[in-house]
């Protein structure tokens, strides 16, 4: 481990917020896969790092142009999508109704994953839960948001950022 690797950790989510970041990936096709992929989520598939099973979740992405896209661990080094990337990083994405085969990788630099979350800080408005029901969602205590990219880009020189690339077709 170098000294510019991530080590953000974090409390994992309560049961009910672990239930309903469980959602997305099942619901993830048709239509519905559209509309998750215009809230700029995207449906990643990992290879278990003990298991070799397929694991699927949904996380936040930001493009960054020619099939790339950055992605990150808002629940840290310990959040199993990113062990497991960091095991095997052949990785699937779905972003809407098209699915990708892409090369994952850590971002090294702590300022380059500081200037890629203000970047997706700013992209975040129009990502995530759309904006009328965010006070909803606060006042509930259900899902912050707002505090979750802002807490991103506080924590971005240990937050483990990664970058998606395409990988060629002949592997």
């Amino acid at each position: 481990m170098s000294e510019h690797d991530p080590t953000f950790k974090r409390e994992r989510p309560n049961p009910l917020l672990r239930f309903v970041f469980k959602l997305p990936p099942r619901l993830y096709h048709g239509p519905i896969a559209v509309f998750f992929a215009s809230r700029c989520v995207l449906r990643l598939t990992t290879i278990g790092r003990t298991s070799g099973k397929p694991r699927t979740v949904s996380v936040s992405f930001m493009p960054l142009g020619d099939g790339h896209y950055i992605i990150f661990s808002g629940f840290g080094v310990e959040s199993n999508w990113y062990r497991n990337i960091r095991a095997n990083p052949h990785v699937t994405i779905q972003i809407g109704r098209e699915t990708m085969r892409v090369t994952a990788t850590v971002v090294a630099d702590p300022d380059r994953r500081r200037a890629l979350m203000r970047q997706m800080q700013e992209h975040s408005r129009h990502c995530g839960p759309p904006t009328w029901i965010r006070p909803l969602l606060r006042l509930t205590g259900a899902f912050d948001y707002d505090a979750e990219i802002q807490l991103a880009v506080d924590q971005a020189g240990t937050l483990p950022v990664v970058e998606l690339a395409p990988r060629s077709t002949s592997h």
